[in-house]
């Protein structure tokens, strides 16, 4: 099985093709624009392809088929440290759940009733509490976000604040200024799961107002 990179799907579809017997087609459709432009259009490809199917392509957000374990990296620290491996087969394992489409066309992605989340309130500021879920954050009063986010929510916002100090960072002007914060906790949501909503998000943003939240994919 080879590693998780260069690409995370690789070890999914080595194991669709070496044990399953797959056999795969490429479609491919060239796009004008740079790599925010492309991020962007995945996403929201794969979030109109998780609200006609009802799930997401098999080899996105990591997964992996029932009864495989997925490689690990393949970078200096992993090797170093004895960390790095390969996948393997383990009956025991199981493909985790796809979290439900949550692709809105009909709510601004400030409204309290987004994509049916729970979000909080706006709240001033970029604190939150130490829960996981997804995030979202706007400058005050504004109808479309700065950024679109997910993982433990408290220290995501902690760290974006912490961007704002950072002179030649990409994101630095986005989270600087007046900016509110609100959150959806989802506690028992896996990695992938967590990934799924975010990518709808991200759609549903562009989708509604024509572009992708201000700070996203400037890592």
């Amino acid at each position: 099985m080879p590693y998780n990179d260069p690409h995370t799907a690789a070890p999914c579809l080595w194991v669709m093709r070496t044990a399953e017997g797959a056999e795969f087609e490429v479609s491919v459709a060239e796009l004008a624009g740079d790599v925010r432009e492309r991020k962007l259009a995945e996403c929201v490809v794969v979030s109109e392809h998780r609200a006609e199917f009802g799930r997401s392509p098999t080899a996105n957000f990591g997964r992996m088929p029932d009864g495989w374990i997925k490689s690990t990296g393949n970078n200096a620290a992993l090797a170093k440290s004895g960390r790095r491996a390969r996948g393997y087969q383990d009956p025991a394992v199981t493909r985790s759940l796809d979290y439900a489409p949550v692709l809105d066309l009909d709510h601004a992605p400030t409204a309290p009733e987004w994509a049916g989340l729970p979000w909080s309130p706006w709240r001033p500021g970029l604190i939150a509490e130490p829960t996981l879920g997804v995030y979202r954050i706007r400058s005050a009063g504004e109808q479309h976000l700065v950024y679109l986010g997910q993982g433990r929510i408290g220290a995501r916002l902690t760290a974006h604040a912490a961007k704002s100090r950072l002179e030649d960072h990409r994101q630095r002007a986005a989270f600087t200024g007046d900016l509110e914060s609100s959150w959806a906790a989802l506690p028992t949501c896996t990695a992938a799961q967590l990934l799924e909503v975010e990518c709808d998000l991200i759609a549903s943003h562009a989708l509604f107002a024509g572009l992708a939240p201000e700070a996203q994919f400037f890592g």
